[in-house]
Protein backbone atom coordinates (compact mmCIF):
# COMPACT_ATOMS: atom_id res chain seq x y z
CA UNK A 1 0.00 0.00 0.00
CA UNK A 2 0.95 3.63 -0.90
CA UNK A 3 -0.34 7.10 -0.62
CA UNK A 4 0.65 10.32 -2.77
CA UNK A 5 1.72 13.37 -1.22
CA UNK A 6 5.12 13.41 -0.19
CA UNK A 7 6.27 14.58 3.10
CA UNK A 8 9.15 16.80 3.00
CA UNK A 9 11.76 17.69 5.74
CA UNK A 10 11.31 21.19 6.65
CA UNK A 11 13.58 23.49 8.57
CA UNK A 12 13.19 24.14 11.92
CA UNK A 13 14.28 27.27 13.39
CA UNK A 14 14.71 28.21 17.02
CA UNK A 15 11.53 27.73 18.67
CA UNK A 16 9.23 27.13 15.32
CA UNK A 17 9.15 24.61 12.56
CA UNK A 18 8.21 26.45 9.37
CA UNK A 19 5.45 24.97 7.45
CA UNK A 20 4.46 25.66 3.67
CA UNK A 21 2.08 27.61 2.42
CA UNK A 22 -0.46 26.37 -0.59
CA UNK A 23 0.29 24.09 -3.49
CA UNK A 24 -2.39 23.33 -6.49
CA UNK A 25 -5.28 20.61 -6.48
CA UNK A 26 -6.73 19.39 -9.55
CA UNK A 27 -10.16 17.85 -10.09
CA UNK A 28 -11.50 19.83 -12.73
CA UNK A 29 -9.87 21.84 -16.01
CA UNK A 30 -9.38 24.79 -13.80
CA UNK A 31 -5.87 24.28 -11.96
CA UNK A 32 -3.73 26.97 -10.95
CA UNK A 33 0.17 25.95 -11.63
CA UNK A 34 1.92 23.97 -9.11
CA UNK A 35 4.33 25.29 -6.56
CA UNK A 36 7.64 24.64 -6.68
CA UNK A 37 9.11 21.97 -3.95
CA UNK A 38 10.91 23.08 -1.03
CA UNK A 39 14.39 22.74 -0.29
CA UNK A 40 15.00 21.33 3.36
CA UNK A 41 17.57 23.94 3.73
CA UNK A 42 14.81 27.06 2.63
CA UNK A 43 14.47 28.81 5.99
CA UNK A 44 11.70 30.62 4.30
CA UNK A 45 7.87 28.76 4.51
CA UNK A 46 8.74 25.58 2.23
CA UNK A 47 5.44 25.40 -0.56
CA UNK A 48 3.47 22.52 -0.46
CA UNK A 49 4.47 20.59 -3.89
CA UNK A 50 3.59 17.80 -5.58
CA UNK A 51 6.45 15.67 -5.91
CA UNK A 52 7.59 15.47 -9.85
CA UNK A 53 6.17 12.39 -12.01
CA UNK A 54 3.78 11.32 -9.29
CA UNK A 55 0.23 11.64 -9.68
CA UNK A 56 -3.10 9.51 -7.86
CA UNK A 57 -5.85 8.60 -9.87
CA UNK A 58 -8.87 7.92 -8.26
CA UNK A 59 -11.59 5.31 -10.13
CA UNK A 60 -15.01 6.64 -9.59
CA UNK A 61 -16.03 2.95 -8.51
CA UNK A 62 -13.60 -0.45 -8.47
CA UNK A 63 -14.98 -1.91 -11.98
CA UNK A 64 -13.58 1.39 -13.07
CA UNK A 65 -9.91 0.34 -12.14
CA UNK A 66 -9.35 -1.75 -14.57
CA UNK A 67 -10.03 0.79 -17.49
CA UNK A 68 -8.34 3.67 -15.98
CA UNK A 69 -5.16 1.38 -15.94
CA UNK A 70 -5.60 0.33 -18.91
CA UNK A 71 -5.86 4.10 -20.25
CA UNK A 72 -2.78 5.11 -18.18
CA UNK A 73 -0.82 2.50 -20.33
CA UNK A 74 -2.07 2.99 -23.50
CA UNK A 75 -0.94 7.04 -22.75
CA UNK A 76 2.32 5.58 -21.88
CA UNK A 77 2.22 6.34 -18.16
CA UNK A 78 3.43 3.46 -15.25
CA UNK A 79 0.72 1.97 -13.35
CA UNK A 80 3.54 1.60 -9.89
CA UNK A 81 0.10 0.52 -7.75
CA UNK A 82 -2.95 -0.43 -7.26
CA UNK A 83 -4.92 0.91 -3.63
CA UNK A 84 -7.76 -1.43 -4.14
CA UNK A 85 -9.48 -0.31 -1.12
CA UNK A 86 -9.10 3.44 -1.98
CA UNK A 87 -10.58 2.72 -5.42
CA UNK A 88 -6.86 4.19 -7.09
CA UNK A 89 -3.87 4.08 -8.78
CA UNK A 90 -0.41 5.23 -8.34
CA UNK A 91 0.95 6.47 -11.45
CA UNK A 92 4.16 7.89 -12.86
CA UNK A 93 4.40 9.47 -16.04
CA UNK A 94 6.91 8.97 -18.86
CA UNK A 95 10.26 10.98 -19.13
CA UNK A 96 9.06 15.34 -20.17
CA UNK A 97 6.07 14.82 -18.96
CA UNK A 98 5.20 17.54 -16.03
CA UNK A 99 2.89 16.54 -12.58
CA UNK A 100 0.34 19.25 -13.92
CA UNK A 101 0.03 17.54 -17.54
CA UNK A 102 0.01 14.52 -16.21
CA UNK A 103 -2.78 15.33 -14.01
CA UNK A 104 -4.42 17.07 -16.91
CA UNK A 105 -4.25 14.25 -18.92
CA UNK A 106 -6.47 12.14 -16.33
CA UNK A 107 -9.53 14.73 -15.39
CA UNK A 108 -12.56 14.13 -16.99
CA UNK A 109 -11.77 10.99 -18.39
CA UNK A 110 -14.06 7.99 -18.32
CA UNK A 111 -14.10 6.10 -14.89
CA UNK A 112 -11.94 8.79 -13.52
CA UNK A 113 -13.26 10.67 -9.93
CA UNK A 114 -10.14 12.87 -9.66
CA UNK A 115 -6.44 12.90 -10.15
CA UNK A 116 -3.84 14.64 -7.86
CA UNK A 117 -0.22 15.24 -7.25
CA UNK A 118 1.70 14.34 -4.34
CA UNK A 119 1.48 16.78 -1.45
CA UNK A 120 3.98 17.77 1.19
CA UNK A 121 2.97 16.89 4.52
CA UNK A 122 5.43 17.44 7.51
CA UNK A 123 5.71 16.21 11.41
CA UNK A 124 5.11 18.86 13.93
CA UNK A 125 7.49 18.63 16.73
CA UNK A 126 10.38 21.14 17.28
CA UNK A 127 13.20 18.72 19.21
CA UNK A 128 14.07 19.96 21.81
CA UNK A 129 17.02 19.74 24.61
CA UNK A 130 16.84 18.65 27.76
CA UNK A 131 10.39 10.67 34.40
CA UNK A 132 7.43 11.07 36.31
CA UNK A 133 8.39 14.28 38.81
CA UNK A 134 9.48 16.10 34.57
CA UNK A 135 5.84 15.20 33.43
CA UNK A 136 4.04 16.04 36.74
CA UNK A 137 3.61 19.44 36.18
CA UNK A 138 1.89 19.13 32.63
CA UNK A 139 -0.06 16.10 33.74
CA UNK A 140 -1.06 17.69 37.09
CA UNK A 141 -2.89 20.90 34.93
CA UNK A 142 -4.66 18.59 32.75
CA UNK A 143 -5.88 17.20 35.75
CA UNK A 144 -4.10 13.66 34.82
CA UNK A 145 -3.95 11.72 38.08
CA UNK A 146 -7.05 12.60 39.38
CA UNK A 147 -8.63 10.73 36.15
CA UNK A 148 -6.47 7.84 36.34
CA UNK A 149 -8.50 7.84 39.85
CA UNK A 150 -11.28 6.45 37.66
CA UNK A 151 -9.96 5.21 34.51
CA UNK A 152 -6.22 4.11 33.51
CA UNK A 153 -6.95 2.11 30.12
CA UNK A 154 -7.96 -1.11 29.40
CA UNK A 155 -6.01 -3.60 26.60
CA UNK A 156 -9.13 -3.91 24.39
CA UNK A 157 -8.71 -0.07 23.34
CA UNK A 158 -6.61 0.07 20.25
CA UNK A 159 -4.82 3.40 19.37
CA UNK A 160 -3.17 3.95 15.95
CA UNK A 161 0.13 5.47 15.97
CA UNK A 162 0.61 7.12 12.21
CA UNK A 163 4.21 8.17 12.60
CA UNK A 164 7.85 6.90 11.90
CA UNK A 165 7.29 3.50 13.34
CA UNK A 166 7.74 2.58 16.56
CA UNK A 167 10.54 0.59 18.67
CA UNK A 168 8.61 -3.07 19.38
CA UNK A 169 11.83 -3.20 21.97
CA UNK A 170 11.66 -0.27 24.27
CA UNK A 171 11.21 -1.22 27.82
CA UNK A 172 8.82 0.81 28.54
CA UNK A 173 6.57 -0.04 25.68
CA UNK A 174 6.27 -3.68 26.41
CA UNK A 175 2.98 -5.41 26.42
CA UNK A 176 1.51 -2.90 24.78
CA UNK A 177 2.13 -3.31 21.18
CA UNK A 178 -0.37 -4.87 19.44
CA UNK A 179 -0.14 -8.64 18.02
CA UNK A 180 -2.42 -9.77 14.86
CA UNK A 181 -3.60 -13.20 15.82
CA UNK A 182 -3.92 -14.09 12.17
CA UNK A 183 -0.76 -13.55 10.66
CA UNK A 184 1.94 -15.42 11.19
CA UNK A 185 5.40 -14.00 11.38
CA UNK A 186 8.14 -14.49 8.37
CA UNK A 187 6.52 -16.22 6.09
CA UNK A 188 6.28 -13.93 3.63
CA UNK A 189 2.17 -14.53 3.11
CA UNK A 190 -1.02 -12.14 3.73
CA UNK A 191 -2.36 -14.81 6.05
CA UNK A 192 -5.21 -12.23 6.96
CA UNK A 193 -5.82 -10.94 3.53
CA UNK A 194 -5.41 -7.11 4.84
CA UNK A 195 -3.70 -6.31 1.99
CA UNK A 196 -0.70 -6.07 4.69
CA UNK A 197 2.21 -9.02 4.39
CA UNK A 198 3.69 -10.22 7.79
CA UNK A 199 1.68 -7.74 9.74
CA UNK A 200 2.33 -9.03 12.96
CA UNK A 201 2.77 -5.84 15.12
CA UNK A 202 1.43 -3.55 12.09
CA UNK A 203 2.27 -2.38 9.21
CA UNK A 204 4.41 0.31 7.49
CA UNK A 205 3.88 2.39 3.46
CA UNK A 206 6.66 3.80 2.99
CA UNK A 207 7.81 3.14 -0.84
CA UNK A 208 9.40 6.22 -1.87
CA UNK A 209 11.84 7.27 1.50
CA UNK A 210 13.73 10.25 0.83
CA UNK A 211 17.77 10.31 0.23
CA UNK A 212 19.71 8.62 2.84
CA UNK A 213 16.45 6.34 4.38
CA UNK A 214 15.65 2.96 3.10
CA UNK A 215 11.88 2.05 2.02
CA UNK A 216 9.49 0.38 4.49
CA UNK A 217 6.50 -2.14 3.68
CA UNK A 218 4.08 -4.50 4.58
CA UNK A 219 5.46 -5.44 8.77
CA UNK A 220 8.43 -3.89 8.90
CA UNK A 221 7.41 -1.13 11.36
CA UNK A 222 11.06 -0.44 13.02
CA UNK A 223 10.89 3.45 14.00
CA UNK A 224 14.37 4.65 12.27
CA UNK A 225 13.99 8.53 13.87
CA UNK A 226 12.73 8.45 16.94
CA UNK A 227 9.39 10.51 16.62
CA UNK A 228 6.61 7.94 16.70
CA UNK A 229 8.32 5.60 19.30
CA UNK A 230 8.04 9.10 21.55
CA UNK A 231 4.34 9.71 20.82
CA UNK A 232 3.62 6.07 21.63
CA UNK A 233 5.32 6.52 24.82
CA UNK A 234 3.04 9.85 25.88
CA UNK A 235 -0.36 7.91 24.77
CA UNK A 236 0.44 4.50 26.88
CA UNK A 237 3.70 4.01 28.70
CA UNK A 238 3.66 1.40 31.20
CA UNK A 239 3.07 3.04 34.21
CA UNK A 240 3.94 1.70 37.91
CA UNK A 241 6.84 -0.24 36.54
CA UNK A 242 9.42 0.77 38.34
CA UNK A 243 11.23 2.95 35.00
CA UNK A 244 11.08 5.70 33.00
CA UNK A 245 7.59 7.75 32.78
CA UNK A 246 3.86 6.61 32.96
CA UNK A 247 1.66 7.17 29.69
CA UNK A 248 -1.78 9.08 29.84
CA UNK A 249 -3.68 5.99 28.86
CA UNK A 250 -0.99 3.53 30.48
CA UNK A 251 -2.96 0.28 29.92
CA UNK A 252 -4.19 0.41 26.43
CA UNK A 253 -2.77 -0.95 23.16
CA UNK A 254 -1.11 0.56 20.41
CA UNK A 255 -1.06 -0.73 16.69
CA UNK A 256 1.98 0.91 14.71
CA UNK A 257 1.36 1.96 11.46
CA UNK A 258 4.70 3.28 9.74
CA UNK A 259 3.66 6.03 6.88
CA UNK A 260 6.84 8.52 7.81
CA UNK A 261 10.48 7.54 7.00
CA UNK A 262 14.09 8.05 8.18
CA UNK A 263 13.83 12.08 7.83
CA UNK A 264 10.27 12.24 9.52
CA UNK A 265 9.24 12.68 5.39
CA UNK A 266 6.13 10.82 4.13
CA UNK A 267 3.55 11.43 1.13
CA UNK A 268 -0.28 11.29 1.31
CA UNK A 269 -1.30 8.14 -0.39
CA UNK A 270 0.89 6.96 2.08
CA UNK A 271 -1.40 8.82 5.07
CA UNK A 272 -4.66 7.81 3.29
CA UNK A 273 -3.35 3.50 3.02
CA UNK A 274 -2.67 4.02 6.93
CA UNK A 275 -5.75 5.37 8.22
CA UNK A 276 -7.70 2.68 6.31
CA UNK A 277 -5.39 0.29 7.54
CA UNK A 278 -5.60 1.19 11.22
CA UNK A 279 -9.69 1.59 11.35
CA UNK A 280 -10.52 -1.66 9.68
CA UNK A 281 -7.64 -3.31 12.17
CA UNK A 282 -10.46 -1.98 14.78
CA UNK A 283 -8.81 1.67 16.14
CA UNK A 284 -11.33 3.41 17.41
CA UNK A 285 -8.60 6.73 18.09
CA UNK A 286 -5.57 7.39 15.65
CA UNK A 287 -2.53 10.00 16.80
CA UNK A 288 -1.19 11.59 13.50
CA UNK A 289 1.17 13.89 14.53
CA UNK A 290 2.18 14.82 10.92
CA UNK A 291 0.57 17.16 8.35
CA UNK A 292 0.64 19.41 5.46
CA UNK A 293 -0.78 22.76 4.17
CA UNK A 294 -2.55 20.89 1.13
CA UNK A 295 -6.12 19.55 1.45
CA UNK A 296 -5.36 16.36 0.08
CA UNK A 297 -8.92 14.51 -1.41
CA UNK A 298 -7.40 10.98 -0.82
CA UNK A 299 -6.51 11.83 2.48
CA UNK A 300 -9.99 13.73 3.22
CA UNK A 301 -11.81 10.56 1.57
CA UNK A 302 -9.45 7.94 3.79
CA UNK A 303 -10.16 10.26 6.99
CA UNK A 304 -14.15 10.60 6.03
CA UNK A 305 -14.29 6.66 5.60
CA UNK A 306 -12.99 5.91 9.13
CA UNK A 307 -14.97 8.26 10.71
CA UNK A 308 -17.94 7.04 8.97
CA UNK A 309 -18.19 3.54 8.37
CA UNK A 310 -15.69 2.69 10.86
CA UNK A 311 -16.12 5.34 14.00
CA UNK A 312 -12.92 5.97 14.41
CA UNK A 313 -11.72 9.37 15.55
CA UNK A 314 -8.26 10.85 14.88
CA UNK A 315 -6.48 13.55 16.69
CA UNK A 316 -4.31 15.35 14.77
CA UNK A 317 -1.31 18.22 15.82
CA UNK A 318 -1.90 21.41 14.26
CA UNK A 319 1.33 22.32 13.40
CA UNK A 320 3.91 24.41 14.84
CA UNK A 321 4.27 27.31 12.24
CA UNK A 322 3.96 30.00 14.90
CA UNK A 323 1.31 31.48 12.39
CA UNK A 324 -2.45 30.74 11.37
CA UNK A 325 -3.04 28.06 9.14
CA UNK A 326 -3.87 24.33 10.92
CA UNK A 327 -2.21 22.21 8.88
CA UNK A 328 -3.99 19.18 7.31
CA UNK A 329 -5.83 16.62 8.21
CA UNK A 330 -6.30 18.12 11.58
CA UNK A 331 -8.07 20.88 9.49
CA UNK A 332 -10.82 18.62 9.18
CA UNK A 333 -14.03 18.59 10.57
CA UNK A 334 -14.11 14.38 11.71
CA UNK A 335 -10.52 15.61 13.22
CA UNK A 336 -9.63 16.93 16.66
CA UNK A 337 -6.86 19.41 15.68
CA UNK A 338 -4.60 19.95 18.86
CA UNK A 339 -2.58 23.15 19.60
CA UNK A 340 0.02 23.49 22.09
CA UNK A 341 0.52 25.58 25.43
CA UNK A 342 3.33 26.83 26.94
CA UNK A 343 4.69 24.87 29.68
CA UNK A 344 6.02 28.13 31.69
CA UNK A 345 2.49 29.52 31.88
CA UNK A 346 -0.15 26.55 30.49
CA UNK A 347 -2.90 29.16 30.05
CA UNK A 348 -1.00 30.52 27.49
CA UNK A 349 0.13 29.45 24.07
CA UNK A 350 3.49 28.04 23.13
CA UNK A 351 5.20 30.26 20.40
CA UNK A 352 5.26 27.67 17.91
CA UNK A 353 1.66 26.83 17.94
CA UNK A 354 -0.59 26.84 15.04
CA UNK A 355 -3.58 29.07 15.45
CA UNK A 356 -6.93 29.08 13.43
CA UNK A 357 -10.58 28.60 14.33
CA UNK A 358 -10.04 24.94 13.80
CA UNK A 359 -8.24 24.48 16.60
CA UNK A 360 -10.84 22.03 18.94
CA UNK A 361 -8.50 22.48 22.12
CA UNK A 362 -5.09 22.48 23.59
CA UNK A 363 -2.73 20.41 25.83
CA UNK A 364 1.18 21.15 26.87
CA UNK A 365 3.07 21.44 24.00
CA UNK A 366 6.16 22.12 25.57
CA UNK A 367 8.74 19.81 28.18
CA UNK A 368 6.77 16.90 27.11
CA UNK A 369 8.67 13.88 28.25
CA UNK A 370 8.54 10.69 25.98
CA UNK A 371 10.52 7.05 25.11
CA UNK A 372 12.46 7.15 22.34
CA UNK A 373 15.12 4.30 20.89
CA UNK A 374 18.48 3.93 22.01
CA UNK A 375 19.79 4.45 18.72
CA UNK A 376 17.97 7.96 18.09
CA UNK A 377 20.17 9.72 20.89
CA UNK A 378 22.44 10.92 18.79
CA UNK A 379 20.05 12.11 16.22
CA UNK A 380 16.61 13.13 16.75
CA UNK A 381 16.13 14.23 20.67
CA UNK A 382 19.31 14.30 23.79
CA UNK A 383 18.31 11.42 25.84
CA UNK A 384 18.21 11.72 29.16
CA UNK A 385 20.86 10.22 31.23
CA UNK A 386 21.68 8.17 27.98
CA UNK A 387 18.14 7.60 27.28
CA UNK A 388 16.05 5.96 25.74
CA UNK A 389 13.69 8.91 27.26
CA UNK A 390 13.57 12.22 25.62
CA UNK A 391 12.30 15.79 26.44
CA UNK A 392 10.82 17.59 23.15
CA UNK A 393 8.24 19.97 22.19
CA UNK A 394 5.81 20.63 19.71
CA UNK A 395 1.85 20.12 18.96
CA UNK A 396 3.30 16.76 17.68
CA UNK A 397 3.45 15.77 21.77
CA UNK A 398 0.33 17.30 22.90
CA UNK A 399 -1.98 16.06 20.61
CA UNK A 400 -0.99 12.45 21.79
CA UNK A 401 -2.32 13.49 25.50
CA UNK A 402 -5.29 14.31 23.61
CA UNK A 403 -5.51 10.96 22.37
CA UNK A 404 -4.56 9.28 25.64
CA UNK A 405 -7.76 11.27 27.14
CA UNK A 406 -9.84 9.86 24.19
CA UNK A 407 -8.24 6.14 24.85
CA UNK A 408 -9.32 6.59 28.72
CA UNK A 409 -12.87 7.30 27.59
CA UNK A 410 -13.55 4.74 25.45
CA UNK A 411 -11.66 2.28 27.60
CA UNK A 412 -14.36 3.77 30.58
CA UNK A 413 -17.12 4.00 28.07
CA UNK A 414 -16.43 1.80 24.61
CA UNK A 415 -20.01 3.00 23.46
CA UNK A 416 -19.15 6.58 23.19
CA UNK A 417 -19.22 7.57 19.22
CA UNK A 418 -16.40 9.78 17.67
CA UNK A 419 -18.67 13.13 17.81
CA UNK A 420 -19.95 12.37 21.05
CA UNK A 421 -16.49 12.43 22.22
CA UNK A 422 -14.90 15.57 20.39
CA UNK A 423 -18.09 17.07 21.84
CA UNK A 424 -16.82 16.26 25.75
CA UNK A 425 -13.40 16.83 25.10
CA UNK A 426 -14.40 20.34 23.98
CA UNK A 427 -16.91 21.01 26.90
CA UNK A 428 -15.04 19.74 29.74
CA UNK A 429 -11.82 21.95 28.66
CA UNK A 430 -10.88 24.38 30.76
CA UNK A 431 -11.44 27.86 28.81
CA UNK A 432 -8.35 30.01 28.32
CA UNK A 433 -7.55 33.47 27.94
CA UNK A 434 -7.21 35.03 23.99
CA UNK A 435 -3.71 36.22 24.97
CA UNK A 436 -1.99 37.15 21.67
CA UNK A 437 -4.57 34.99 19.24
CA UNK A 438 -8.19 35.09 19.78
CA UNK A 439 -8.11 31.57 17.94
CA UNK A 440 -4.90 30.09 19.22
CA UNK A 441 -7.32 27.85 22.57
CA UNK A 442 -10.13 26.20 20.77
CA UNK A 443 -12.39 25.30 23.33
CA UNK A 444 -9.50 26.01 25.83
CA UNK A 445 -7.52 23.10 27.60
CA UNK A 446 -8.19 19.47 28.32
CA UNK A 447 -9.71 18.93 31.50
CA UNK A 448 -9.00 14.62 31.87
CA UNK A 449 -11.07 14.45 35.00
CA UNK A 450 -14.15 16.53 33.75
CA UNK A 451 -14.11 14.23 30.20
CA UNK A 452 -14.23 11.46 32.33
CA UNK A 453 -17.02 12.14 35.12
CA UNK A 454 -19.92 10.46 34.68
CA UNK A 455 -22.43 13.13 34.83
CA UNK A 456 -21.57 16.35 32.34
CA UNK A 457 -23.37 18.62 30.72
CA UNK A 458 -22.73 20.11 27.14
CA UNK A 459 -22.18 24.04 27.05
CA UNK A 460 -20.95 26.15 24.53
CA UNK A 461 -17.17 25.75 22.90
CA UNK A 462 -14.71 27.12 25.81
CA UNK A 463 -17.77 26.65 28.58
CA UNK A 464 -16.54 23.60 30.70
CA UNK A 465 -19.72 22.67 32.73
CA UNK A 466 -20.43 19.26 35.10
Amino acid sequence: MHWLSRVTRVSVLPALLVVASLAFLLISNHAPSPATRASAADSAAPSAAPRAQTIVVRARRSDDLDRVAALAVRLGYTVTQRIGPLKALHVAPPAGVSVLQAVKAFVGRPGVLYAEPDYAMYRTDVPADPLYAREAPYMQVEHAPEAWDIEKGKPGVLVAVLDTGIDLSHPDLQGRIWVNPHEIANNNIDDDGNNCIDDVNGCSFVTDPSPGCTGSVNGNVRDDLGHGTFVAGIIAANGGNGQGIAGVARNVTILPVKVLDCNGDGDSLALAQGILYAAQAGAKVMNISLGGPVDSIVVREAVRIAHDQYGSLIVAAAGNTGTSGVAYPARYPQVIAVGATSSDNPDRRAIFSTTGPEVDVVAVGQGIVGTVPQSSCTRFLKCISGGPYAVGDGTSFAAPQVTGLVALMLSHTPTLRPDAILSIVKATADALPAGDRPDWAGSGRINMLKALKPQYRLGAPGVARN
